[in-house]
């Protein structure tokens, strides 16, 4: 009792009411949309948000950033959207996706919208995350799940086409809400791009450095606080942006890209998500829903209806979802663009006819030739740009008929194809002919299409067709499991051996070498990509490896190849059609010399240079050209009397270190180094004796103290013998043999005292 009298007694006290203490402050600021209607600037903007319902939805809960164009915007929207006189005359679908993509999901500030990375707020201190690069903010614009219609290719692959055109259909879950761009100068400037490059795309240009752009509006003024959230008033109504997909397969804009969505189309990857299906409205209940699916296109750079975007690849040790600073680039040709395309490249003597005759492969790289992983400005058109088969590549403004900023790519419409690089290269005649499409596929297995695109230097390209080399069973390849072999034939039975990557690489490099003839040496050596080389005869026309070639693997019946020239024009070299694949040996520099120089070989026991197993001086990673004196050149010389230091000293001035000289004439004329090990050495620096050699065609000049001529090595068979060493285990099909010495016969010792020496 005494307590409910004291209660009493306070609730009669006027001085201890409490019923304002939780009412709301005065100087507290209201809701976003609250903040809208205090702005008569805005009250257009304010009444879209009203007719689209969603001024309950801004002001209830949540927390957002509203990009809000201002009545003079609007004025200027209708003048380009003359369907509508005012908002009331906007469709209530339309008018809500607009109103969503001009609201930001979470609150910014002016410095937080140019402060932003993916791994989060920049710190000038941190070397890895000082720059804005996140430019990009999620509105709250979600596109609908899209219905794509669907068909199998020849091989049982999926392809996308119009839904009209099947009644196989698979629904594409929306894998995120649409994001749209915040632009302030210094992103420009963090990429070394200018002004112009944001006027190409909106028309507009980039002055004051502290404006901002909500994509083509610039923010006027302060942002206006509100209790859950900012309000920017900005100068332009923006249209939601479009993804590529959406660009592409647009049938009211000025042109048409149908037939390059068609191509890209046919790379999707289709995989079903059980979560997203049954978190559907009614599918706890039992009620029949959509399976949903996620998409994607894995064998292309970036999925063009994804509104998230990915990094190059390569980068690594960044969060999942970087969209807010990574958006790519695609260039698109128009339909009469693409037929013109076709009928340049694909039509033709043996040549594939169509685009679809053509191995998914090509086709791939037509899509990624025309794709960058990042966004393309026209400060890239001159500059250049990496596209997604890593080619450097630049544009002619004056093929550009259409550009838009979409909102996960750049997009740039063309009525000019960029043409492949392999094309115009020495692998082109491999992809533009079916006729030797093994070697392409080899090419493609192997992963040397990079090294072949190469402008900075001269190959030759040595291939051999499907039809000989099926005839001699050098190179066989089974579609259906994309695996290659081959047979060896030899006395009436055959064995086959499966042809691995590694396999296919060091086959396709011993054929590949770089260099142009000359044609003014009787021969000529070109080195290969494995470290070999292709010997080309010009007396004969015959072109070989260092071993004799014959038909077939490893056959026992020779045939030389006496090629010709693939006319498709390369701007990197010669492609070569041959008829059997090249073969190549080397014995090791000391059994060759073991072997075959006798007298020499007993000096370098005698010198302690050599001994049952090896010559003790030589490096296996070394290259040397050998002058050995002749048999009856040493025993006429009596070096053999000659004390042991003396002894060793002439034998290493015989071996030029370094270098490997033929007689074709490529090297200079100059003071090459030998291993001899000069006077003028001390303890703590070893040099070398230098002789003077004039390589000339068929002839290899050695000078004497005089300036004369000390000796002359002819081009012959006792002159250019390579010797080289296997990099394999000894188990491969094709040895890995790099060749590191090459030895010539002379007639006479080479002297110090006699021999002009630097």
């Amino acid at each position: 009792m005494l307590s409910l009298l004291g209660l009493l007694l306070l609730s009669c006290d006027p001085e201890l009411k409490r019923e304002d203490k939780y009412a709301r402050p005065d100087w507290l600021a209201g809701k976003v949309y609250t903040q809208l209607l205090d702005q008569p600037d805005l009250s257009t903007f304010a009444k879209c948000v009203e007719l689209s319902g969603y001024d309950t939805i801004i002001d209830r809960s949540g927390s957002y950033t509203v990009f809000a164009p201002n009545n003079e915007a609007f004025s200027l929207y209708f003048q380009n959207h003359p369907a509508h006189n005012n908002v009331e005359d906007i469709p209530v679908a339309e008018l809500r996706k607009l109103v969503k993509y001009h609201l930001v999901q979470n609150p910014w500030t002016k410095t937080q919208l140019r402060t932003l990375d993916v791994y989060g707020w920049i710190d000038t201190l941190d070397l890895n995350n000082n720059k804005p690069r996140g430019f990009k903010r999620q509105t709250l614009l979600l596109d609908d799940n899209r219905k794509l219609g669907i068909m199998l290719n020849n091989d049982q692959t999926i392809k996308i086409v119009d839904t009209l055109e099947t009644t196989w259909h698979r629904v594409v879950a929306t894998d995120s809400r649409k994001y749209a761009p915040i632009f302030f100068r210094e992103y420009f400037d963090i990429y070394d791009l200018s002004a112009d490059d944001y006027s190409f795309y909106f028309d507009r240009t980039l002055d004051d450095p502290q404006d901002l752009y909500f994509a083509g509006g610039r923010v006027i003024g302060d942002e206006i606080f509100a209790e859950n959230g900012f309000v920017y008033e900005i100068d332009r109504v923006t249209d939601p942006l479009s993804n590529v997909y959406q660009i592409l397969e647009d049938k009211e804009g000025p042109e048409s890209y149908t037939e390059f969505l068609d191509l890209v189309n046919l790379f999707p990857n289709f995989e079903y998500n059980e979560e997203k299906t049954y978190d559907q409205p009614g599918a706890d209940q039992g009620l029949e829903v959509d399976s949903l699916f996620d998409m994607s296109y894995t064998d292309l750079v970036f999925d063009i209806l994804n509104e998230r975007t990915s990094p190059p690849s390569g980068t690594f040790g960044l969060p999942n979802n970087v969209t807010i600073r990574y958006h790519h680039g695609i260039i698109a040709p128009t339909n009469t663009a693409f037929d013109e395309f076709l009928n340049e490249y694909f039509v033709g003597p043996g040549r594939w006819g169509t685009l679809e005759g053509a191995p998914d492969n090509i086709k791939r790289i037509i899509v990624n030739t025309h794709m960058s992983p990042n966004t393309i400005y026209p400060t890239d058109f001159e500059n250049g740009f990496s596209n997604g088969e890593q080619d450097r590549i630049t544009l002619d403004a004056g093929d550009i008929v259409e550009k838009q900023f979409g909102s996960n790519s750049t997009f740039i419409g063309v009525d000019n194809m960029v043409v492949p690089r392999l094309f115009y290269t020495v692998a082109g005649p491999a992809y533009l002919l079916k006729g030797y499409s093994k070697t392409m596929f080899s090419i493609e297995d192997a992963g040397l299409l990079s090294a072949l695109k190469r402008e900075d230097d001269q190959y030759l390209f040595y291939i051999e067709s499907n039809v000989n080399s099926s005839t001699d069973s050098s190179l066989l390849y089974e579609s259906s499991t994309e695996q290659f072999s081959l047979f060896q034939i030899a006395q009436g039975e055959g064995r086959e051996y499966m042809l691995g990557n590694n396999a296919l690489r060091t086959l396709l490099m011993n054929h590949i070498a770089i260099g142009t003839p000359s044609g003014m040496a009787r021969k000529e050596y070109f080195k290969n990509l494995v470290g070999n080389f292709i010997i080309i005869n010009n007396e004969t026309g015959e072109v070989r490896g260092t071993a004799p070639t014959s038909i077939g693997y490893q056959g026992l019946v020779q045939q030389p190849n006496f090629p010709t020239e693939i006319t498709i024009e390369a701007d990197n070299g010669i492609t070569y059609d041959i008829e059997n694949y090249f073969s190549f040996s080397a014995p090791n520099i000391y059994l060759k010399i073991q072997g075959n120089y006798p007298v020499f070989y007993d000096l370098l026991i005698q010198a302690g240079l050599a001994n049952a197993f090896e010559i003790t001086f030589l490096s296996a990673n070394e290259d040397y050209t050998v002058f050995i004196p002749s048999d009856s050149a040493l025993i006429a010389s009596r070096v053999d009397t000659l004390d042991r230091e003396a002894l060793q000293s002439l034998l290493k001035f015989h071996f030029v270190q370094g270098d490997l000289i033929f007689t074709d004439g490529v090297k200079p004329a100059l003071y090459y180094e030998t291993s001899r090990i000069d006077d003028k050495s001390t303890t703590f620096t070893t040099i070398y004796s230098k002789m003077y050699i004039d390589p000339g065609y068929d002839l290899i000049t050695i000078g004497d103290a005089e300036g004369g001529s000390y000796l002359g090595v002819k081009e012959s068979d006792a002159s250019n013998i390579v010797t080289g060493r296997d990099l394999g285990e000894g188990n491969e099909v094709f040895r890995n043999l790099v060749i590191n010495g090459v030895i010539h016969e002379i007639d006479k010792v080479l002297i110090f005292d006699e021999v002009d020496t630097e």
